[in-house]
Parts: structure tokens; sequence; C-alpha cells
């Protein structure tokens, strides 16, 4: 399973990247401006610090408008993945993108339907909001599933990112039902790397016993 992280914060970043976990970065319009840099400018730096694409949404409603955000945006570099909100406008975003080999993910999906609907129009990600389709008071998981098995269905060739995860229950949970990949807050990927209570409590014991540790290559 792909891990991207969700912010732009470098330091986070670099220490992903060290740990060998980091796939991708993914922003939205509330990430860029509270990052303080402008887009161009944070866009460098994430470039810089990482090697795998950067998700950065359209913040336009409009088709025109949206498409030529894409087109800027790739042009830019074609290490860019274009979000696009799955609105009907965004929908035919999203065809008109995929028609110029412009890669995109849509982004803000609550419903299998919507999902099934962008992969049609091209989407090469969808991004189902797991948290808040659970605050709505539906099942995530069940969203999820039903998902996985209409693309199975069809053979499409969408990947499912899993976006805004809030446990490490949430990321398990996406983990066993075998979604392509998760895009986790900075706060979540540190409790997934931390040193875990019975892992310390082991290392402990294995400190106390004081083994003598000899080991020599010329015997």
């Amino acid at each position: 399973m792909e891990i991207w992280l969700d912010t732009a914060d470098t330091q986070s970043i670099k220490k992903a990247t060290r740990l060998g976990l980091l796939c991708g970065v993914t922003t939205n319009p509330s990430v860029v401006a509270l990052s303080g840099r402008s887009l161009k400018n944070l866009l460098k730096d994430l470039l810089h610090e990482q090697e795998g694409p950067i998700a950065v949404q359209v913040d336009e409603d409009k088709i025109f408008e949206m498409v030529q955000q894409g087109q800027n945006l790739y042009s830019f570099s074609n290490r860019i993945i274009v979000k696009v909100p799955v609105t009907q406008n965004g929908l035919e975003t999203i065809q008109l993108l995929s028609r110029q080999g412009i890669p995109t993910i849509a982004t803000t999906i609550f419903y299998p339907h919507q999902a099934l609907m962008a992969a049609l129009a091209g989407a090469d990600y969808v991004a189902p909001y797991l948290s808040h389709i659970e605050k709505n008071g539906e099942d995530p998981w069940q969203t999820l599933k039903t998902i996985v098995q209409i693309f199975q269905n069809y053979r499409l060739k969408t990947r499912i990112l899993g976006a805004s995860l809030s446990s490490i229950d949430h990321f398990i949970k996406c983990a066993s039902i075998g979604i392509y990949g998760v895009t986790l807050k900075e706060h979540l990927l540190e409790e997934l790397v931390g040193n875990q209570f019975l892992t310390t409590q082991a290392l402990e014991v294995f400190a106390q016993a004081n083994p003598t540790f000899e080991f020599s290559l010329n015997g």
C-alpha cells in the first residue's frame, strides 16, 4: 500500500523519505494557505524534497478555468497530479484533462457512484473522504468495499487513495480492504512509526538480561 503525506511541512516529508515510506504528497487549498508560501514556491520546495508525485487541487469551479489551472500545473512539472472535486463541472474537467494526458485525482468523494463516475470520466485516482463519510452517519468501510467491488467488476484501472483518515484503525482497515494507497496527516504517520509500548517493554526485558555480545568475522 502506498503512503502519501497530506502536508506542506518539509520536515515531515524529509522524515518520511528517510524512512523509505513516502510515495507522494497531497495538498489542498487549505494546506497551501496554511503554509504561508506562494503556490509556486511551495511546489518548488515539495518537488525538491521528495521524488514522488504531488497532488495539487484546482480552486476554480468553472470548467474552462479548472482545465486551464490543470494545464498550468502540469506544465510546471509533469510530477504534478491535478486534484479535481467531483462535481458535474469537475467530471467534465477530469475528462478534458485526461484526453490531454494530464493525470488527475478525483477528490471530495462521499459515495460509490461518485467514484465510478470519476473513473469513467478518466480519473487516474479517486479519493474517498473516509472520516467525513463516517461523520455524515454512513459506513465508510462499506462504501470503500463497494467502490473496490465496482472497480473490480469493470476492470477499471483507476486507483483508490483513502483520504481523511483519523486513526491507526482507519489505516489498518484500508490495508485489510486492499486499496491502492492512503493519504495521511503528519500526526497519524507519527503514530504509525512511533515506538509502541509492548515493543519498548520487550526491549527493556532484553536489556535487563545484559548479554555479552561478541562477534568477529575472523572467528
